[in-house]
């Protein structure tokens, strides 16, 4: 599983359309109506996406910033490593069983205008496509990324963005599943 800096700026082009077609028409209430009290709404998984965004685009960014430094280049497609390749496995949809979101980055319970939302998700999607930009000429296999998480190892420069893609992808179904089960749509089928 290699990924290429085009088929990565493909997925972020694919999160972005489907998180705007998701979003389109619906009102500040739909985007925060939950389908049941335990289950989050439309904005609070977009919520939690910018947030893991948040959390990890500034530690690619800084590993970029060191294989820069230290003149770490090579060519790719580079491999994202088994962990790599576990923890990308782990988040695409449909998820193979429920995991709780670390504490920060849980999406607030409410939100006022859930507009902005949107417009930090697509902020983030242009962060994300500036990242992959940015790694284009560095050997992603030799560089580390710092721990993301507390308990993770360090990852190969080449695993945190298609796993966050990856991520978002499992993250907009359940979305579009939610947005099935407020409006009475048909259920998401694209994965």
């Amino acid at each position: 599983m290699k990924s290429t800096a085009e088929s990565l700026v493909q997925q972020v082009n694919e999160c972005r359309n489907r998180a705007g077609q998701l979003t389109a028409g619906l009102s500040p209430e739909e985007l925060s109506r939950r389908p049941e009290a335990t289950k989050w709404s439309i904005a609070e998984c977009l919520a939690h996406l910018n947030l893991a965004a948040g959390a990890i685009q500034p530690k690619v960014a800084r590993a970029i910033e060191q294989g820069r430094k230290d003149k770490i280049t090579g060519n790719g497609p580079f491999s994202p490593g088994p962990l790599g390749r576990l923890l990308i496995w782990l988040a695409e949809p449909p998820p193979k069983f429920r995991m709780r979101a670390p504490k920060g980055i849980a999406p607030a319970v409410s939100h006022a205008d859930p507009s902005h939302v949107i417009a930090d998700f697509m902020k983030a999607q242009d962060a994300w496509e500036q990242l992959i930009s940015d790694c284009e000429g560095l050997d992603q296999n030799k560089l580390r990324v710092g721990s993301l998480f507390p308990g993770l190892p360090r990852l190969r420069l080449a695993a945190p963005i298609p796993w966050m893609l990856a991520h978002q992808r499992r993250h907009l179904w359940q979305a579009e599943n939610v947005k099935q089960q407020i409006t009475g749509q048909s259920p998401a089928s694209k994965v």
